[in-house]
């Protein structure tokens, strides 16, 4: 939690360098106007320190603005300042270099503010496409798996209610010659259920995907209606032990998860007589559906 925190504010410690860079360079080139009686040179050199320094201060405002997590966050700050240490490094062995051969170095304050930033924005422009990159990857592989999932999920369930609707139909269509039995109310119901379920996809995709709209849902009522859909579907008896509530954050797609689970706890149920128990408990800080 603390290290998640810290990587939050992160794009402040790289706003934070921009901002002393800059006012280091407004330090060095005003001592340089006092000493030098002129301000045409300093003020052309501080457009060259001092722009790239406020590029930092933005660039920190920018990527605290991004969609990318703390932890990529992080990333990219690491990035930039490791990039002002990179060249402020190479900048300092050339001079160290140029005195070990006795040659004189002259103002090195301001080449090193120069490395300093230009470091610090090509590290920050390498590390926030490489982020950027990272977390569209990921969110294709996060799709990709929610496409995959609903496909599955629409095939399985539609497959159920279509068969019950088949079986049904046939029913009533033999009522129609030999005085057999059918349930016109069931083919209605599992055909508003099959389109449910298609509208219901489109809210499990985006929770997949990362982009859910979701809100409070009391669980409660709707594993009571899916018990008793499933006792009233299938041959099996189907029990509840629920409390009075139990809210979660998801949207109307739970119906559909959690009626997936009580189907599939029926029809894998090798008993003669299978039996089905659906129980929900209520945490501090959790909601527990157990079948």
């Amino acid at each position: 939690m603390n290290a998640d925190r810290a990587w939050r504010r992160s794009p402040l410690v790289l706003s934070g360098v921009g901002a002393l860079l800059f006012a280091t360079a407004i330090a060095h080139h005003a001592r340089e106007i006092l000493v030098l009686n002129g301000f045409v040179g300093p003020v052309l050199a501080l457009l060259l320190d001092g722009v790239p320094a406020l590029g930092l201060v933005y660039a920190g405002y920018r990527l605290s603005r991004s969609d990318f997590s703390p932890r990529e966050r992080w990333t990219v700050v690491v990035w930039s300042l490791s990039g002002i240490v990179l060249l402020v490094s190479v900048m300092t062995a050339t001079f160290l270099v140029r005195a070990f051969e006795g040659r004189q170095v002259i103002e090195p304050a301001f080449p090193l503010l120069v490395a300093a930033e230009a470091g610090g924005i090509a590290g920050f422009v390498a590390g926030y496409y490489n982020a950027r990159a990272r977390t569209d990857a990921r969110r294709s592989r996060a799709v990709s798996n929610a496409l995959g999932f609903i496909n599955d999920l629409i095939r399985h369930d539609l497959r159920n209610d279509l068969n019950v609707i088949r079986g049904h139909a046939d029913l009533l269509a033999e009522s129609a010659t030999d005085g057999g039995a059918g349930d016109p109310a069931v083919v209605a119901d599992k055909t508003e259920e099959a389109l449910s379920r298609i509208e219901t996809s489109k809210l499990i995709a985006d929770t997949l995907a990362g982009d859910p709209e979701l809100e409070p849902v009391d669980i409660v009522p709707v594993a009571s209606e899916m018990a008793v859909r499933i006792d009233n579907t299938f041959p099996a008896t189907v029990g509840t032990d629920l409390p009075e509530s139990a809210v979660v954050t998801a949207n109307d797609g739970i119906r559909s998860v959690i009626d997936n689970l009580l189907e599939n706890a029926v029809e894998h149920n090798d008993a003669a007589d299978p039996h089905v128990e659906v129980a929900v408990t209520v945490g501090a800080e959790t909601v527990r559906l157990a079948v």
